[in-house]
C-alpha cells in the first residue's frame, strides 16, 4: 500500500492535508488501513470511494461492473459472480452515486450549454476511435 500521497484528515491533527509529511503509516494490510503518527488516528484507504461501505473482494466488484457495462444481463451476472441481482443493484447504484459525485466536483461551475456538452460528446466519442493505447499519454 502506498502511503506518499495519503494524509490525515482530522482537522484537529497538526499534519492535516499535509501530503508528504512521513505521518502516515500502514495499520493493516488486510483491511486496507493506515493510521496517522501523529494523532493515532486510523482511516481506511477506501474512504470516499466506491469501495468504502462495501465487504466484498473488489475483484468481483470490478468484474461486474465490467460485465454490465459489456451489457450482460443482471440473472447472467449474478450467476458467474454467484450473489443475488439485488446486490448487483445495490453495487450498481452506489457506482453511480459515486459517479455523479466525482462530475459534480470536477464538472461544477463551467456553466456549460447544451450545444457545448453535446459538442464535448461528439469530440470524445471521435477521439476515442483513433486512441492508440500503445502511445503513452503524457
Amino acid at each position: 500500500m502506498e502511503t506518499q500521497q495519503q494524509w490525515c484528515d482530522q482537522e484537529f491533527c497538526p499534519d492535516f492535508a499535509k501530503i508528504g509529511s512521513h505521518n502516515i503509516k500502514v495499520y493493516s494490510h488486510a483491511e486496507r488501513r493506515y493510521y496517522c503518527a501523529t494523532c493515532n488516528h486510523t482511516f481506511s484507504a477506501d474512504k470516499g470511494t466506491f469501495f468504502e461501505t462495501l465487504r466484498t473482494d473488489r475483484k468481483i466488484l470490478l468484474d461486474a461492473m465490467a460485465m454490465l457495462v459489456e451489457r450482460n444481463s443482471l440473472r447472467a451476472i449474478s450467476r458467474i459472480k454467484q450473489c443475488k441481482p439485488d446486490t448487483i443493484l445495490h453495487w450498481l447504484d452506489l457506482a453511480g452515486q459515486h459517479a455523479a459525485d466525482v462530475s459534480d466536483h470536477f464538472i461544477s461551475g463551467l456553466h456549460l450549454t447544451q450545444a457545448q456538452i453535446d459538442e464535448l460528446w461528439t469530440f470524445v466519442k471521435k477521439n476515442r476511435n483513433t486512441f492508440n493505447p500503445q502511445i503513452p499519454t503524457t
